[in-house]
């Protein structure tokens, strides 16, 4: 597969749509995975089981979901891609992140993050000045500074902490919504292969290094969505987690 994908030497086709084009595609494709999310909304514990997805028309490559339900998916992406199911690959994708409630797990991981370099920080200058006679005001000041700044980077450090971890959950989410939407899963996975090709591409172009700061790509992405499609061809539930392990799961 790594041959394969690097041995796509020309540039990535640009296709040229109109906004009005995107946007009714985009509304299209999110109602359709929206009508049958709901067994993976129960199965997952997402009770809201409500996304609200929008177009943007900049040129950045990007797509995302956020908090308050919101998926927004960019011009800058969809002009790679050459099919509705590659499309509907990215929007069941961002929907997967809020199947697995995973702002909800960034949020905390930032809190505990920002907390326990707080703390070490706070520990550890603390104990350096305890017996320190010249320490002035202007260095508590910088003290204070210095642990603020290093609750800034633990919050930085817990908010990255399983992301790619949560990329490959939302990305088995996405093959099971599709599936379940009607959609073909072997045109899907080409989004995987333009990712992978963005990573090729990635000295040449800082909008696609952004992108895939917070998008993994390669050729193994591939294999696990190739092996999604396998599993859920043999998986009679068509749902993608346990009972034992749906139970576990904690509704919103």
């Amino acid at each position: 597969m790594e041959e394969k994908i690097s041995a796509e030497s020309k540039p990535l086709k640009i296709y040229k749509r109109s906004d009005a084009y995107y946007k009714s595609t985009l509304a299209a494709i999110s109602n359709r995975l929206a009508r049958n999310a709901r067994p993976l909304c129960e199965d997952s514990g997402y009770t809201a089981c409500r996304f609200e997805v929008s177009y943007s028309p900049e040129m950045t490559v990007n797509a995302y979901a956020s908090n308050g339900y919101k998926v927004v998916v960019f011009k800058g992406l969809l002009q790679y891609l050459a099919t509705t199911d590659e499309m509907a690959a990215v929007v069941a994708h961002e929907m997967g992140h809020h199947l697995a409630k995973h702002n909800e797990e960034t949020e905390r991981n930032a809190v505990a993050g920002a907390a326990i370099s707080g703390v070490l920080t706070a520990v550890i200058l603390g104990a350096a000045n305890a017996n320190n006679p010249y320490y002035s005001p202007y260095q508590q000041r910088q003290t204070q500074q210095t642990i603020e700044n290093m609750m800034r980077l633990g919050a930085a450090i817990g908010i990255r902490s399983y992301s790619k971890e949560q990329e490959r959950e939302a990305d088995l989410l996405a093959t099971y919504l599709m599936s379940r939407s009607g959609y073909d899963l072997r045109r899907g996975q080409n989004v995987m292969v333009v990712l992978a090709r963005f990573a090729g591409e990635e000295a040449a172009s800082p909008t696609h290094k952004a992108f895939l700061e917070s998008h993994p790509a390669g050729a193994e992405r591939v294999v696990a969505w190739q092996k999604a499609i396998e599993e859920i061809k043999t998986n009679k539930t068509k749902l993608p987690y346990p009972k034992k392990q749906a139970q576990q799961r904690k509704p919103e």
